[in-house]
């Protein structure tokens, strides 16, 4: 065996753990807190919640791991900033901008960098173009970062298609395929996509438009800006996907006949011509689950995650491996294009950006 080179471990200095703020203790946010208490680089000060039946337990009960932390959850973040300092918010609350942004604001307020799972902050200017701009500036003015972040939107069917394309001399259309078998996934999760309800009920709060995946056409319309493309119309579609015998989940009764869970499809068209074409199907008991990019162009690629990417563990994941990268990013409300490379955080130290 030839030894090309000897490597020695050099100590990089004397470095304090990034203190971080839960806000937000849903099934995210407390795998999140699970996965941040694991990482030595990483000292959990705060939680931050409004639910009552939390609010005023040691942040250990409340994650479930057998101990306390001598963290007390409490509902307002200038509450826990009253008695400790932070540097990252590692926030996890609702998918929609409108209930979201007044939180945002007060945490940038806080002097705060934020990493959120919130699915329309992953690319914002597409539904929410006024709030974007008053917290790109908020976040410029105070010095920090604002992120959205996760596994869908944030990874599979945006971020990762976008890093193949690195490869390519030529892109010319974009197809993302994601199956996933709810039945293996959270309550919230399989509520949220209807598993268990009628197709009448489901229907009916489809008609909502706050019903089922949120993300999709974010992910598409992130994609189609890094690839320079102008789409003239984004389509979105969502029906039902029935169950074909009766079965239990976790959580829920599934008659036959009734869902099981949802399929979206989102396309992205220029010049009557679709562009990228997007496919989720997430329902309990989904057969060959996996997530699927085909790109055509010069060359062509096919690149198949075979079981799919495991969202209930990917999501916290993507949240924490952030933070450095956001520590050391040019502040602003940023999507993943404008950060660097991220990638697990292991044990080594975390840096800063220069003031």
């Amino acid at each position: 065996m030839r030894t090309v080179m000897a490597l020695k471990s050099e100590t990089v200095g004397a470095s304090k753990a990034v203190r971080v703020v839960l806000y937000g203790l849903g099934p995210i946010g407390v795998a999140t807190g699970k996965l941040a208490l694991s990482k030595e680089s990483i000292q959990v000060v705060a939680a931050v919640d409004i639910d009552p039946a939390k609010v005023g337990r040691d942040l250990g009960e409340v994650l479930g791991i057998g101990k306390k932390l001598g963290v007390t959850v409490v509902d307002k973040l200038s509450v826990a900033l009253k008695k400790t300092k932070a540097d990252v918010v590692l926030h996890t609350t609702s998918s929609y901008i409108p209930v979201f942004f007044p939180q945002l604001v007060e945490i940038a307020s806080a002097g705060l960098n934020v990493v959120s799972s919130s699915e329309e902050l992953f690319y914002p200017h597409l539904r929410g173009s006024r709030e974007s701009k008053k917290l790109d500036a908020l976040a410029k003015q105070k010095g920090v970062v604002i992120l959205g972040t996760g596994v869908n939107p944030g990874f599979v069917m945006d971020t990762l298609p976008v890093v193949l394309t690195a490869v390519c001399q030529r892109v010319d259309s974009v197809k993302v395929t994601r199956i996933v078998d709810a039945s293996t996934r959270r309550m919230p999760l399989q509520r949220k996509i209807g598993v268990g309800i009628t197709a009448d009920e489901f229907k009916a709060k489809a008609k909502t438009g706050k019903f089922g995946h949120v993300g999709l056409c974010e992910s598409l319309v992130f994609v189609a800006s890094a690839l320079g493309w102008q789409l003239d119309t984004v389509e979105e579609t969502i029906e039902p996907v029935l169950a074909p015998r009766a079965f239990k989940t976790e959580f829920f009764k599934v008659k036959k006949g009734h869902v099981a869970g949802l399929r979206q499809v989102a396309r992205g068209i220029a010049s009557d011509r679709v562009l990228l074409t997007y496919e989720l199907q997430m329902a309990a008991g989904s057969t060959d689950p996996h997530d699927r990019i085909e790109i055509s162009g010069v060359p062509n690629l096919d690149v198949r995650v075979n079981g799919g990417t495991p969202g209930d563990l990917a999501t916290p994941a993507m949240l924490i491996n952030a933070i450095p990268r956001v520590l050391t990013a040019k502040p602003g409300l940023l999507t993943m294009r404008e950060l660097a490379l991220p990638g697990i955080l292991q044990g080594a130290p975390v840096e800063t950006r220069k003031a």
